[in-house]
């Protein structure tokens, strides 16, 4: 169960509006559309390929294994959103994160190299790259804030309410670890809620 060009031009178009036409052939020619079922790897950390992927349907989590071998729960996105390994895309160091769908999800896949080059060639695709960079940095600003200045509850609500969409989709183990907390603390707060 595949979009079609068309469709995935359309959801291009949507998630990324500064982009005109010849910029989405241009960026469309450049990548390889894929969909994974949940639980599929989207990229593993095993290759040191510089490569990126705008998600068009669905969501995703990004991981990585701590010292302990317990999976750390580091992204979690949906729809809109391009992302990759920094650690790879932006150091050149061995990748960290696993990149994987956690509802039937669609992406262009990007050589990042490729994609660096384009964009001093096309100022639309010079705009997606900073916008996507503006993202990256919005979102981890916020992410430690909210680690810092937050109570458990209070992460949680705050992320239901800014992403509900990959929420229906993931499992209580993956959110209660990116929160940052166990899964029976998350338990806690969502019964505490539904009793309200």
């Amino acid at each position: 169960m595949g979009l079609t060009k068309d469709q995935i031009e359309e959801l291009l178009q949507k998630h990324c509006p500064t982009l005109g036409k010849n910029d989405r052939i241009a960026f469309m020619e450049q990548t390889e559309y894929a969909h994974f079922e949940s639980k599929e790897v989207i990229l593993d950390n095993s290759l040191r390929q510089k490569q990126a992927f705008i998600i068009l349907k669905g969501s995703i989590r990004g991981y990585f294994f701590d010292g302990n071998g317990e999976e750390r729960n580091i992204i979690l996105r949906s729809e809109g959103v391009f992302t990759g390994d920094a650690n790879v895309l932006f150091l050149n160091e061995p990748k960290k994160t696993i990149f994987e769908a956690i509802a039937p999800t669609d992406v262009l896949i990007i050589d990042f190299l490729k994609f660096e080059k384009m964009i001093w060639e096309n100022e639309g695709l010079m705009k997606l790259y900073i916008n996507v960079l503006k993202d990256a940095v919005t979102v981890l600003t916020y992410r430690v804030n909210s680690m810092v200045s937050m109570s458990n509850e209070e992460r949680y609500l705050d992320l239901l309410k800014k992403n509900p969409s990959f929420l229906k989709d993931s499992f209580n183990k993956h959110i209660a670890n990116y929160l940052g907390i166990t899964p029976v603390s998350l338990s806690r707060i969502i019964a505490r809620l539904k009793s309200k």
